[in-house]
């Protein structure tokens, strides 16, 4: 007899609450309605909080027509309980019936949404989920719902709110009523969310759950192809080279696929480190230069990346190595290759080891002077630095060692040394191109 009972009252929900809405300001409404409505609420409210939502029904429904929508958020909170006791308990009612609860459990959650602003988050994606639960095939709804959420919530979006949209996107996609380019939009939007997400909290669970959920929902769609992909964005890119927010979408999109080398890649690389500076944008561009041996760009790019505001200590010694090994190996500046490894040095102890081996390759590089002793004495100054470069950093023991051997071969017979009046211990001096230390005599015997 309850179930009849329940199944009765909610004749004409959807009414009763659409009424409610412009029912009289206040707490509890004004003239005799306001009593009925306090004794309502305290009546049903009496039933909902022992469980027996049955009878909890009648003083509810007459609470619904009376009270003011503001009087207190329960009133739809419980309404929701009820309606969705009858939805869940009795599958038996009519499709018409089930369409109008459902369209009364939707109203309540947008009546908290709109009235209860505190509570407007949790209101919204919960209806997102009972949607998901009763009203399956309303995907464009879900979807302008779900939109809404992440407007209101930005970064702070529940993952799984996010892995939902790009779930409905490639949904409709699949059925033709999104595009290509929607597909993009959403994949760019809600990965760089989850990104943003990941970075805050590098262990979390979820964030790294519902990030591979998108990108395989992206990836699996097919429309992240490279030619799609410069089909669809060099045209934009053309059009409107100095939007921000444009260029960020291309160097997000393309640099998850194999476009990385494309000329738009490049190009709204370097629109995005120009109109908005990163010293990561601007190290991405040094390796895409040095990659093309575009040697002198490579420098230009390395060098933002190394005075970039924010980068921290260690990645600029490890920057400083690499404008090192620049000068060095490709631009044919000694003396420049030599100030980065020592800047390094400065920058961070973690690169000390590699500093040394690098100011190392660089001295036994020299071509010093006219005699003998003039043109092996580099490498004893080299041996020191490799030295050095064991004890600051343990890794580089193995590759010292092997640079060791290599410019022990080149060091004075112990019997050509004597000839200018050397012995081995002796303190030495080599001044050459610039550079200038002290090292001590070794000999090959």
């Amino acid at each position: 007899m309850k179930k009849k009972c329940i199944f009765g009252f909610f004749l004409g929900v959807f009414t009763i609450i659409a009424t409610s809405l412009s029912a009289q300001p206040g707490k509890h409404g004004t003239g005799p309605d306001s009593t009925e409505c306090r004794q309502r609420l305290s009546f049903y409210r009496s039933h909902v909080t022992s469980g027996d939502l049955a009878s909890a029904v009648s003083s509810w429904r007459i609470a619904l027509a009376l009270c003011p929508r503001t009087v207190n958020q329960f009133l739809f909170v419980d309404g929701q309980k009820i309606i969705k006791e009858v939805l869940m308990r009795q599958p038996g009612i009519t499709a018409q019936y089930r369409s109008e609860l459902i369209d009364s459990l939707m109203l309540m959650y947008d009546v908290r949404i709109e009235f209860y602003p505190a509570n407007r988050i949790s209101a919204l994606q919960n209806k997102i989920v009972e949607m998901g639960t009763f009203l399956p095939d309303a995907k464009e709804e879900r979807l302008a719902e779900l939109e809404k959420l992440i407007n209101l919530t930005g970064d702070r979006t529940f993952p799984d709110m996010l892995s939902a949209y790009m779930g409905l996107v490639a949904t409709l996609y699949n059925e033709e009523k999104r595009s290509a380019e929607d597909m993009m939009d959403a994949y760019s939007r809600l990965i760089a969310i989850l990104e943003l997400q990941e970075k805050a909290k590098p262990d979390d669970a979820e964030v790294k759950k519902h990030k591979l959920i998108v990108e395989n929902l992206f990836i699996g769609s097919g429309v992240a192809t490279c030619e799609n992909l410069i089909a669809l964005f060099t045209p934009r890119f053309e059009a409107n080279s100095d939007d921000l927010e444009l260029v960020s979408k291309i160097v997000s999109l393309l640099s998850g696929s194999d476009c990385v080398t494309s000329d738009l890649f490049v190009q709204s690389l370097t629109v995005l480190n120009r109109l908005s500076p990163s010293y990561k944008t601007a190290f991405y561009l040094y390796r895409l230069h040095l990659g093309k041996g575009e040697y002198a760009e490579a420098a230009k790019t390395l060098r933002e990346a190394i005075n970039g505001t924010d980068i921290t200590e260690e990645e600029k010694g490890a920057y400083l190595i690499e404008e090192g090994v620049l000068y060095y190996r490709h631009l044919n500046s000694s003396s420049r290759a030599m100030s980065s490894a020592r800047a390094a040095i400065e920058a961070s102890s973690s690169v000390r080891g590699k500093a040394y081996l690098l100011i190392a390759s660089i001295w036994a590089g020299q071509k010093c002077g006219d005699d003998d002793i003039e043109k092996r004495a580099p490498f004893w100054v080299a041996v020191d630095y490799l030295n050095k470069a064991k004890a600051a950093d343990r890794s580089c023991t193995e590759e010292a060692d092997r640079m060791i051997a290599q410019y022990r071969q080149y060091f004075p017979l112990q019997e050509d040394a004597f000839m200018y009046d050397l012995t081995d211990g002796a303190e030495y001096t080599v001044t050459c191109n610039g550079f200038r230390e002290t090292t001590t005599v070794r000999t090959r015997k």
